[in-house]
């Protein structure tokens, strides 16, 4: 099932608003709607998250929109921290604070992990 012309433009536009919608989140206190000129107070002194997997994931969720709309699908996308979504959200803060109370890092969490696999004997069996 293709899209019309009319379906694209739409697409685009809820694409580049959703887009706009996360600089804000991720880079501003205050003035998102920019009715003044920007200043340094604007902006956030310690960021939550990064713009490098925004664009992707808003693409993602406006196409999944679109096919869910068509077809009358029940599903749902979920994404954790460290793909796009901050560990200060909902999602993502139990995790981190568990790290924390630990008293360890994310890096290090993902270290230790890595460290038991390797040391895991290895199944003798082949598929």
């Amino acid at each position: 099932m293709s899209a019309t012309d009319d379906e694209l433009r739409l697409l685009d536009a809820y694409w580049r608003a959703a887009n706009y919608l996360s600089v804000g989140q991720i880079y501003l206190l205050d003035n998102p709607l920019l009715r003044e000129p920007l200043a340094p107070e604007h902006v956030k002194p310690r960021l939550l998250g990064h713009w490098g997997t925004t664009p992707g994931l808003n693409l993602l969720y406006a196409h999944l929109n679109r096919a869910i709309r068509a077809r009358d699908l029940d599903m749902i996308y979920i994404a954790g921290p460290g793909h796009g979504v901050s560990s200060r959200s909902p999602a993502g803060s139990r995790a981190t604070s568990r790290r924390r109370r630990r008293g360890r890092s994310t890096r290090a969490a993902s270290s230790a992990t890595r460290s038991r696999m390797r040391s895991a004997p290895r199944s003798t069996t082949r598929a």
